[in-house]
């Protein structure tokens, strides 16, 4: 069974498009940004070292975000 949101970023050329990483750094960021305890990201993100959460939580100040809206057509 194919996975209905694989296509999702075919109109994205494929340099432009999200990789696992950035997204993963985005949400560690996100809730960095909420306050979330430091603890609380990185046991969420598996992290043994939090010197490894800190490093993807950085950077993100410096770059432009652009937010893309997305529908998960999920069906209950």
């Amino acid at each position: 069974m194919a996975c209905p949101w694989k296509r999702r970023y075919d109109h994205v050329p494929a340099g432009e498009r999200p990789t696992f990483h950035e997204i993963r750094a985005l949400g560690a960021w996100l809730y960095e940004q909420q306050k979330f305890p430091q603890e609380y990201i990185q046991a969420l993100m598996g992290h043994a070292d939090e010197k490894m959460t800190k490093h993807y939580q950085e950077g993100h100040d410096e770059k432009k975000i652009e937010y893309l809206e997305v529908g998960a057509e999920l069906a209950f």
